[in-house]
């Protein structure tokens, strides 16, 4: 915890031992000095209420009330007042409740307007670096395999050539991600089955699984019903979280795909038995240019978030209890 954060508990609990002491020190039958006293336990709950939103409001209001409840019990007497008392400790927690809530939110909406315009400034330079890269490349590429079709199969030069267009075809894939990131989404939704595009996108990735020896598996829930989506857009996110976990995982290792219901929420969950990823990088996976990869380009996992959320889903992972991590999508039944 930041320094900042522990002078703002301290600020906030010194705050509420000082007015609960003007209560104790106070003669029980001041009744107006007693009132303006509970008035001031609102300072430190609006305070807690936009530092720690929600959790830090009804810590305050809590603490307040255990605070006061000594004074209070032992001054009972049963009247107007008292009760009007026992009403006031039922209405701070509720506006403690109302505050944190509403405080919650200003700082999400917050922070998602600012990773919003940050995300669009950076797919912006993204892109007009990408667009100028394209054509180079694609000059790099076409002259080279014109040059390498004229060699001879054993030439020296013609070895050389092949790991220049390779390393083209890389690059040109790596621009490709940055076009696509760089572009504003444009959704066209339609009536889908999720199990269906799971299944196909299973399916062309098979061959790859193959190459890498790992065993790709499918388990549908065959109870889902038929979503709208962007068909081509979620196979774009499901392609790439199943490369990367057929990537991650060892020869001989299993990579399962299964789809499922979960209360109003339709799922696809990716699991590989790789390495995981480590706690330090968990906060940032979904960083734009973010990669455990040593050729990545990271926006594959950046795009699967984006495109998911265009969708009004969300994408998340945890970690296996064995090894290895499970990539969740989730995407609201309600839209199908």
């Amino acid at each position: 915890m930041s320094k900042a954060a522990w002078l703002k508990i301290g600020l906030t609990s010194g705050l509420l031992i000082g007015i609960s002491l003007l209560h104790y020190l106070t003669e029980p039958h001041e009744m107006e000095l007693h009132a303006v006293h509970r008035r001031l336990y609102y300072l430190p709950l609006v305070l807690a209420s936009f530092w720690f939103g929600i959790k830090g409001a009804l810590a305050v209001s809590i603490s307040a009330i255990a605070l006061y409840f000594p004074y209070a019990l032992y001054n009972w007497r049963g009247t107007i007042y008292d009760f009007d008392t026992l009403i006031e400790g039922g209405l701070y927690v509720f506006i403690a409740l109302i505050l944190g809530y509403l405080a919650e939110k200003q700082k999400k909406e917050h922070a998602a307007r600012i990773e919003a315009e940050r995300l669009a400034a950076i797919g912006k330079v993204v892109s007009e670096i990408a667009h100028d890269m394209k054509s180079p490349l694609v000059a790099i590429g076409g002259f080279a395999n014109q040059v390498s079709r004229k060699l001879s199969e054993d030439a020296d030069s013609k070895k050389k050539l092949q790991v220049v267009i390779q390393e083209t075809k890389r690059l040109e894939v790596m621009v490709k991600e940055m076009l696509e990131f760089g572009k504003p989404l444009e959704l066209v939704l339609s009536r889908a089955d999720l199990n269906k595009l799971a299944q196909e996108t299973v399916d062309v990735l098979k061959p790859v699984a193959d190459k890498e020896r790992v065993v790709l598996e499918i388990e549908p829930d065959r109870s889902l019903p038929a979503l709208y989506l962007d068909n081509s857009k979620l196979r774009q996110v499901l392609m790439n979280l199943i490369v990367n976990a057929i990537q991650a995982s060892a020869a001989g290792e299993k990579v399962l795909v299964k789809t499922r219901r979960s209360n109003s929420e339709a799922l696809v969950e990716i699991t590989d038995r790789g390495c995981g990823i480590s706690e330090e990088d968990r906060e940032k996976i979904f960083q734009p240019f973010f990669s455990t990869k040593k050729q990545g380009t990271g926006l594959g996992l950046a795009n699967v978030k984006r495109i998911t959320e265009a969708q009004e889903g969300k994408v998340t992972f945890r970690p296996n209890k064995d090894k290895g991590t499970t990539f969740i999508i989730s995407l609201p039944l309600s839209k199908g």
